[in-house]
C-alpha cells in the first residue's frame, strides 16, 4: 500500500526527538563477555542481553511515506545449545503493494582471550537471502567464530514501502530478554489499533509530540508580457503536524519454554501488535482500513492466483469426465474425484492461499503447494455439479489472528456444502480420509469462500472422536513370560497419523520398529490391513512373547494387567500451567485383556475397579479387572471428549491422569495353591 499527501513535496529537514540508550552497538563490557551464567535462570542456554527497535515514517518526493526499523541485538551465549543463536533469520515480506528490504547489516563476535575481549566482525557472505515463497524472504545472519561464551551484537534496518503494514514487534523468546526498548513513531495521519498478546504482562507507553517538515512544491505563473507559456517556480513551505509514539521499556521477560500439548507457542508469546484502522490526509479526508473477515476472504478470493484458478477447467475435462462417467451418486462421485487428486498430485510442502504454479501446470506437473492442489480439487469438484468452495485456513504454525488480516491466513481446503453441513476435504495428504484434516490445519475456525463473494466461518476440528481399540488375550506363563495375541483397530485421525508415520515402511519394517519400543518383547505374524485405505478402519494384528514380565518371588506370582500397554508416567508434570492443553482431536482408548492363569495358582489380589471423570464430561477413566474361573479379564478405557481443554483445567487434568498412571501399574499378585 502507497500514501501520498496531495500537496507534492520533498523532504529538506526533519527534526525527530528520539530517546537514547546507554548500550551503544559495539560496546562491549567485560563483565558480559566473561559471564558464565545467567543471573536469574542459571540453566538458560543463552539470552537476549538487549534489544532495542525503532520504527519511524519517513518521506520521499514521488514515493511517498516509508517506514524504517532499526533493529540491535546483542546474544550471550552459556551453553553448546545456545551456539543455534549464532544464526539469526530475518522475514521480509512482499505483496502488491511493496515490499520489505534489509539494509546496514553490521554484527560483531566477542570472545575472552588470555582475559582481553577479540572481535570477529561480520563479512558480508555471513548473510544471504533465501526465496521461502511468493511473499516471502528470509534473510539469515550468520555470526562468525561464535562459541561457548561468546557476545554476538547485531545490528540491521529494514526499509518498507507498505506503510499500512508493520510486523508483530517480539518481546518473548525461547530465552530470557533481560533489557528491550521499543519505540514506534507515527505521524498523525495514519490510526492503528494496538493489541498485546501473550502472558507476560507488558506496560504501553503513548505520548506525542510536535513534527515539522520542509517541502518545495511548484507554481506557475502566465507571463505579463504576452510571452507564450508560462514559468514554474519552486517554493519553500513547512507542514507542521503531531506524532504518535508508542514505547515499551521492561526487563527480565522470561524466556518463552515449550511444552508439551501445545498447539503453537506463538500463539502465548507476549508481543505487540499494530493493525491500520484508518487514515486522514490533508485535502483526502478519513479512509477506513480495518477490515472485517467477510471483506478479508472476498479480497482473497478477487487474487488472479486464487479466484481466477478455480474456472479453468479444460486441461483436465477429458479425464474428469471419465469420472463423472462412472459414478452417478453423489457421495460416490465427490470420493472418486477426490482419490483421483490425493493420487495423482505430490505436496511440495509449500503453504499459501495462492497458487505458485497454477492449477493447469501443476496438473501437468503432477505437484504443488497446497493451493495448486486444493483449489484444483475444487475446481474438479464444481465441474462435477457438486457445490464446492475454498475454505481459508490458518494453520496451527501460523497461530490464530486477533484481527481480520490477509496474512491471518496461510493455507486452503475444499469444502462441498451439505445443506448446513460441510465436507473438508484436503488432497495434499494421500492418507487421509473425506472430512479429515492433517493436525496443521486443525486450528479453530476457517472461513468458506462462495463466489459471489459471501462467506462463511466453518469449525475445522475434527468432525469424529479417533478410536482405538486394542484386544488382547494372554497366558500367563510360571517362569515370568507371557504369550499371546493382540489386535489393535484404529479410526480417523489416530488412523491417520499410524497410515503416515508408516507410509514407505514394508511390513517387515514396521514390524522391526514395533519390536524396538518394548524391552524384552518377541514380536511375530505380524498382519497389517488397510494400511493404504484411509476411508477405513486400520487394523493390525501380532502374536508376542514377553519375557520377564511377571516377577516371581517365592510362590507367587507378580505382574501389571495391561502389560507393555500400561500408562507408566503422568505425561503432565508441571505444577501449573498458563497455556491450554491441545490433544489435537478427541479420543477414546480402550483396551481389552484376558489371560489364562497358570495351573496351581490363585489370585490373592488385583486392582480394584474405579471410574473418575473431568469437569463438565471432558474426559473419563473406567478401570475394571474380573476373574472368571481361571480366565481373567481386565478393561481399561480412556476417552477425552475435548480437543482443547482450557488452562484453568490443568490441576484436574494432571489429578486425572496421575490416578490413570497409579491404577493402571497396580499388580496383580497370583499364589500357588
Amino acid at each position: 500500500m502507497k500514501l501520498h499527501l496531495t500537496i507534492i513535496f520533498a523532504i529538506i529537514s526533519i527534526s525527530i526527538n528520539a530517546q537514547s540508550s546507554d548500550v551503544k552497538f559495539g560496546k562491549v563490557s567485560i563483565e558480559e563477555v566473561s559471564q558464565k551464567q545467567h543471573v536469574i535462570n542459571s540453566d538458560a542456554e543463552a539470552a537476549i542481553l538487549f534489544k532495542k527497535e525503532r520504527m519511524f515514517y519517513n518521506y520521499s518526493s514521488g514515493k511517498g511515506f516509508g517506514t524504517t526499523r532499526e533493529v540491535h541485538l546483542r546474544i550471550k551465549i552459556y551453553n553448546k545449545s545456545g551456539l543455534d543463536w549464532a544464526t539469526r533469520v530475518v522475514s521480509l515480506y512482499t505483496s502488491s503493494s511493496g515490499e520489505q528490504k534489509i539494509y546496514n547489516i553490521k554484527g560483531y563476535t566477542y570472545n575472552l582471550v588470555n582475559g582481553k575481549i577479540e572481535e570477529d566482525k561480520l563479512k558480508k557472505e555471513g548473510s544471504f537471502l533465501e526465496n521461502v515463497s511468493k511473499y516471502r524472504n528470509h534473510v539469515s545472519i550468520t555470526m562468525p567464530n561464535v562459541k561457548v561464551g561468546s557476545v554476538i551484537d547485531i545490528q540491521y534496518d529494514i526499509s518498507s514501502d507498505m506503510v499500512g503494514y508493520m510486523d508483530d514487534f517480539r518481546l518473548q523468546y525461547g530465552i530470557p530478554l533481560d533489557y528491550v526498548e521499543l519505540s514506534v513513531e507515527v505521524p498523525e495521519y495514519f490510526n492503528f489499533k494496538r493489541f498485546t498478546k501473550g502472558f507476560h504482562p507488558i506496560s504501553l507507553k503513548e505520548s506525542q509530540s510536535n513534527r515539522k517538515i520542509n517541502y518545495n512544491y511548484k507554481t506557475k505563473r502566465d507571463d505579463s508580457f504576452g510571452s507564450v507559456g508560462s514559468k514554474s517556480t519552486n517554493q519553500l513551505a513547512e507542514l507542521e503536524f503531531f506524532e504518535k509514539h508508542y514505547e515499551i521499556n521492561a526487563e527480565n521477560i522470561p524466556a518463552l519454554k515449550e511444552v508439551d500439548f501445545t498447539n503453537n507457542i506463538e500463539n502465548y508469546r507476549s508481543a505487540i501488535v499494530f493493525e491500520l484502522e484508518s487514515t486522514k490526509f490533508p485535502s483526502v479526508g478519513y479512509k477506513v482500513y480495518s477490515k472485517s473477515w467477510e471483506d478479508v476472504a472476498s479480497s482473497i478470493y478477487k487474487y488472479d492466483e486464487f479466484g481466477n484458478e478455480l474456472n479453468k477447467h479444460r486441461f483436465f475435462q477429458n479425464d474428469l469426465d471419465a469420472i463423472i462417467a462412472e459414478n452417478k451418486d453423489s457421495n460416490l462421485l465427490a470420493s472418486e474425484i477426490y482419490k483421483y487428486v490425493q493420487n495423482r498430485m505430490t505436496w511440495n510442502d509449500y503453504y499459501g492461499v495462492g497458487c505458485n504454479s497454477g492449477v493447469k501446470k501443476a496438473y501437468e506437473d503432477k505437484k504443488g503447494n497446497v493451493a495448486d492442489i486444493n483449489l484444483l480439487l475444487t475446481s474438479m469438484l464444481r465441474y462435477a455439479g457438486l457445490k464446492a468452495n475454498p475454505v481459508l485456513v490458518s494453520t496451527k504454525s501460523n497461530g490464530i489472528p486477533i484481527f481480520p488480516t490477509t496474512n491471518g491466513f496461510n493455507y486452503v481446503i475444499a469444502a462441498i456444502e451439505n445443506g448446513e453441513n460441510f465436507i473438508l476435504l484436503d488432497a495434499t495428504e494421500k492418507m487421509l480420509a473425506i472430512n479429515e484434516l492433517p493436525i496443521r490445519a486443525m486450528n479453530w475456525n476457517g472461513r468458506l469462500v462462495r463466489e459471489d463473494g459471501t462467506s462463511k466461518e466453518v469449525s475445522l476440528a475434527a468432525k469424529n472422536i479417533s478410536n482405538k481399540f486394542i484386544f488382547m488375550q494372554g497366558n500367563i506363563i510360571d517362569d515370568g513370560s507371557v504369550e499371546g495375541k493382540m489386535k489393535t483397530r484404529l479410526s480417523d485421525n489416530l488412523a491417520f497419523d499410524y497410515r503416515t508415520e508408516n507410509y514407505d515402511k514394508t511390513q517387515d519394517e514396521i514390524l522391526k520398529n514395533s519390536s524396538t519400543l518394548f524391552e524384552n518383547i518377541e514380536i511375530d505374524d505380524f498382519e497389517l490391513k488397510n494400511s493404504k485405505a484411509p476411508d477405513k478402519p486400520l487394523e493390525y494384528s501380532l502374536s508376542f512373547n514377553y519375557e520377564g514380565q511377571v516377577e516371581v518371588i517365592g510362590d507367587k506370582l507378580y505382574f501389571n494387567p495391561l502389560m507393555f500397554l500400561t500408562l507408566n508416567e503422568n505425561p503432565f508434570k508441571l505444577d501449573a500451567r498458563e497455556y491450554p492443553v491441545d490433544f489435537n482431536y478427541s479420543f477414546s482408548n480402550k483396551i481389552s485383556a484376558t489371560y489364562t492363569l497358570p495351573e496351581g495358582y490363585k489370585i490373592e489380589s488385583m486392582p480394584e475397579k474405579i471410574t473418575i471423570g473431568l469437569p463438565n464430561k471432558i474426559g473419563m477413566f473406567n478401570f475394571a479387572i474380573i476373574q472368571n474361573g481361571n480366565l481373567l479379564q481386565v478393561i481399561s478405557t480412556t476417552k477425552i471428549n475435548e480437543a482443547i481443554i482450557p488452562a484453568f483445567y490443568y490441576e484436574s487434568l494432571k489429578e486425572f491422569y496421575g490416578q490413570m498412571v497409579s491404577k493402571q501399574t497396580e499388580k496383580v499378585v497370583l499364589s500357588r495353591l
